[in-house]
This record gives structure tokens, C-alpha cells and sequence, in this order.
């Protein structure tokens, strides 16, 4: 049975400072289906329903078609022939080839990309909201700050296709994370490092910074594949986990 779209879809107006959605483009019902799919409110697997969503944003159907074909094409859904759309349910070879990306991606931004003063500041709030998490036990801000250190670091290339990249990319695992039933506090083992790795970035060590972050991609993949794959199984990475690394108190350390 098709899981239905949550009832948390009937408030998206809340939250879009009292616009009416029905003066939305295409584009812009596809960015706020994409927050709700981002924020987990849409989980893998569910439907989604056009006669619902077009009767919520105000919108005919023909318009709505074309917001769903924009989440397609970024690969946050896909379509079923005479069935419909349907929010991505990523796998573990899905959470492979996400992370392979992520190891070329942004390493390769920090290595080569500029600071600007902008970016700096960034890095700074960052590094401030992280340690707040911690200090506050804050998941959802940890997990936040997560996401923010990431995309940071790739907008030090500059380039507003590896930006879009990055941030579909991780919205992918976010999904994969929840259809994996991975755990939210695994955001904790990488924030420390995500803190390493800002302060190499700011003292100008980029290729210390650039090599530890490939290096703490490649754990952080085994550890999700850890939750993923149950003990004894096969993993068809190139680089199997290593118990050890991974699970003595998820030492990610980029050293």
C-alpha cells in the first residue's frame, strides 16, 4: 500500500510568511516539497498525491506535474506508469555512490577554493553552532551545523552547480539515513572533526583539511554501511569497514 502524504503537508502554508502558495511557480512548489522531503516530513516511499498537494498549493494539476518532474530530475522522486510519483527510497549502493561523489566533491572544493570573507564568517557561525550542540546535547542542531559545514565547504569553489549538487546529494542520504533506520546521533561522531576541519581550513592548512575530510568521508560511509548491512553480509564497497576504526568510539579523527 502507498504511504500517503503526512498530514504536516496541510500546514506548508504556516510556514511561508501568510503567501498563499497558489502564486507559486513550478520551481517554487518543488522547493518547498524538496524542504519537506529534506526535513524528513516525506519519507522515502511515500506517494506523492497530486490531487492533495494541488488542492493545498491552489494549483491546477498541469502545474503541479511540472514541480514533480523537477524533484525527478534531481532524483528526489521518481515516477511509477499509471501509479505516480513517489518520494526516493535510497539503498545501501545508493549511500555508496553518494559518498564516492562526496570524496571527489568536497575535498577537491577546499583544496582549491577560495576564502572569501563571506565564507570565513561562515565557518566561524558554523564552528559556534556546533559547539553549542555539543554543549547543549542538541541533535537536531548538531545535525544542522552538519549540513551547514558541508555545504560551506563546497561553496568554496564558487560554483552554484556543485553547491546543488551537494545539497540534493545530502538530502539523498538523509533519506537513505531514515529508509536505513540509521540514527540521528551518528551526527555527533562527526562534529568534533567537522570542528578539525574548519580550524585547518582558517589557519590556510587546506591540504591537511582536504585530505582529512576524504579520509573521514570514506569512515563515515562505513559507519552508516555499520547500521545498514547486518553482520556477516557482504559489503560491496571498494573499502570494507574496518570494525576496529569504526566502532572504538567512532574515531573519525582526520589525522
Amino acid at each position: 500500500m502507498d504511504k500517503p502524504v503526512i498530514p504536516e503537508l496541510l500546514n506548508a502554508n504556516e510556514d511561508n510568511d501568510g503567501k498563499h502558495l497558489h502564486a507559486h511557480t513550478p520551481t517554487r512548489i518543488a522547493t518547498e516539497l524538496r524542504r519537506l522531503i529534506c526535513k524528513g516530513s516525506l519519507e522515502p516511499g511515500t506517494k506523492l498525491s497530486e490531487e492533495t498537494i494541488a488542492a493545498e498549493f491552489e494549483v491546477s494539476r498541469n502545474t503541479l506535474r511540472e514541480a514533480f518532474t523537477i524533484l525527478v530530475g534531481e532524483d528526489l522522486a521518481y515516477k511509477v506508469p499509471n501509479r505516480g510519483v513517489f518520494v526516493i527510497d535510497p539503498g545501501v549502493r545508493d549511500v555508496q555512490e553518494i559518498y564516492q561523489t562526496r570524496r571527489f566533491l568536497e575535498p577537491s572544493a577546499i583544496l582549491w577554493g577560495q576564502l572569501t570573507p563571506e565564507l570565513t564568517d561562515t565557518f566561524h557561525h558554523i564552528a559556534d553552532q556546533t559547539r553549542r550542540g555539543i554543549a547543549q546535547e542538541n541533535l537536531e542542531a548538531i545535525k544542522e551545523a552538519d549540513r551547514n559545514f558541508h555545504v560551506a565547504a563546497v561553496a568554496l569553489a564558487g560554483s552554484a552547480t556543485m553547491t546543488l549538487t551537494l545539497e540534493r546529494l545530502l538530502t539523498q542520504l538523509g533519506l537513505a539515513f531514515h529508509g536505513l533506520n540509521v540514527s540521528p546521533s551518528i551526527h555527533e561522531s562527526f562534529a568534533q572533526q567537522n570542528l578539525a576541519i574548519i580550524n585547518r581550513i582558517l589557519a590556510g592548512e587546506r591540504i591537511d583539511a582536504s585530505r582529512g575530510l576524504h579520509r573521514y568521508l570514506g569512515l563515515a560511509e562505513n559507519m552508516v554501511l555499520q547500521y545498514a548491512i547486518p553482520a556477516g553480509d557482504l559489503v560491496t564497497t571498494k573499502q570494507a569497514p574496518d570494525q576496529e576504526a569504526v566502532m572504538n568510539g567512532h574515531d573519525l579523527s582526520p589525522n
